[in-house]
């Protein structure tokens, strides 16, 4: 539709996939340039950062030569996942500067329809003037061709689930997904896994939630630069947070529950609830201490070559596990994958330094308003219900949970319960 009275160019369609596929399709690099532009163009994206300030720069061409490139620029105002995107965008030069043509507003509204999705895009213009400008080169045309070409990549097979990445605050590439819909909820995972480790609970999770998973970094899609410092970190979950829209409430289990309790103090309102899983924090006797500077053990058995060992010691000096148990445990899979992580558990210790001396918690270390969930399994170690009751001492708004008949691997391995009880604490 064009209206001259509103000085706007309005086209939708309605496709068979759900709004997360379509969100996907509209943000992430890989997917857009599959179908954005009109029938017979080419698009190449050169920066796609989805969130409010960032930027997205595009050039489209005809694939025949019969034209020249067009390069634009659009800034994102508005980013509300799987929901709405609001950008300025703007025709710019070969330097990515504007051209002087003007800029004009654009909003791409997302909506369940049935059980697939509408998508609306309208672009608005400064005057009637514009208007018949972008009337007079095709744009509506070429919206529409572009929202055709969006629909085959929609009716495309999802084998896999393609990442999107970010890019962190010291330029290190962060990967993640989002699925759901719903209040935003970042899980983060443990020490020696990567985004799929809590894969059971995101899919119970993003039944009343958004909910974004992600490789911490030293995992899989995400970057690893050297020297580690847990302050990154904290500014991965930030710049999460922001394509989420600005506020999340984080979770996780055992030995991720450090960096979330740090993440939740430094980035204040941004943090609209929390929820542990039994920290692993040793604050009494209820347990030996984990060994004075461990991590940096780990880090030179690393260095080494020796990953395999530095998972052996991990096991028997910090979790505890006997010596007996550990050759059987080799000849599982799972401790080829662990081995692969071993530098984890070094960037893992440098958190938790302080946290597991059995000393009491640091009075400084945190100051969180938001509410706080720590749950314990009922059938875990007490020490669990130590460390969550010392918790609750410490930080106002904190409410300690049982989680009936589970142990400390319940986050993983009971998904649905945990993702219950995350509902109920933050959304009742």
């Amino acid at each position: 539709m064009i209206d001259g009275s509103r000085n706007t160019i309005r086209i939708s369609r309605t496709y068979a996939a759900n709004v997360g596929r379509a969100w996907w399709a509209w943000t992430d690099i890989e997917a857009i340039t599959t179908w954005w532009g009109p029938a017979g163009w080419t698009a190449i994206v050169y920066e796609m950062d989805v969130r409010p300030g960032g930027r997205w720069r595009f050039q489209i061409a005809p694939e025949d030569g019969s034209a020249g490139p067009v390069r634009s620029v659009a800034t994102y105002g508005l980013v509300i996942p799987h929901a709405e995107l609001a950008y300025e965008d703007a025709f710019a030069d070969e330097a990515w500067q504007p051209d002087g043509t003007g800029t004009f507003p654009t909003s791409v509204i997302f909506a369940s329809a049935g059980t697939g999705c509408r998508v609306e895009v309208e672009a608005s213009f400064p005057d009637g003037q514009a208007l018949r400008r972008a009337v007079e080169l095709r744009m509506a045309e070429g919206y529409a061709e572009a929202l055709d070409r969006l629909g085959t990549l929609l009716r495309t097979p999802q084998k896999d689930t393609i990442m999107q990445t970010i890019t962190s605050a010291d330029g290190t590439t962060i990967a993640y997904e989002m699925t759901g819909s719903g209040p935003a909820i970042i899980v983060i995972s443990n020490v020696a896994e990567d985004h799929t480790g809590v894969a059971g609970l995101v899919e119970k999770l993003s039944e009343h939630f958004t909910v974004i998973s992600f490789d911490r970094r030293g995992r899989v899609a995400s970057g690893d630069p050297q020297p580690y410092d847990p302050a990154r970190e904290l500014d991965d979950i930030a710049a999460l947070i922001g394509i989420a829209g600005g506020t999340a409430a984080l979770t996780s289990g055992s030995g991720g529950c450090g960096i979330t309790l740090d993440a939740a103090s430094a980035l204040g309102d941004r943090v609209t609830g929390v929820y542990l899983y039994e920290p692993p924090f040793i604050v009494d006797d209820a347990r030996p201490p984990a060994p004075a500077g461990y991590f940096k053990h780990v880090e030179n058995l690393v260095a080494a070559g020796k990953r395999s060992e530095a998972v052996e010691y991990f096991m028997t000096e910090l979790v505890g596990v006997p010596v007996e148990y550990i050759e059987p445990m080799k000849q599982d899979p799972s401790w080829d994958e662990m081995a692969r992580y071993a530098h984890t558990y070094a960037y893992e210790g440098r958190i938790l330094d302080g946290l597991m001396d059995g000393k009491p918690l640091p009075a400084d270390r945190w100051s969180i308003d938001a509410p706080i969930a720590v749950s314990v399994g009922g059938n875990s170690e007490s020490y669990f219900r130590v460390a969550a009751d010392a918790l609750a001492a410490l930080l106002p708004n904190v409410t300690v949970l049982t989680l009936p008949g589970q142990d400390h691997g319940a986050f993983w391995a009971a998904p649905a319960p945990v993702a219950e009880q995350i509902r109920e604490f933050l959304l009742n």
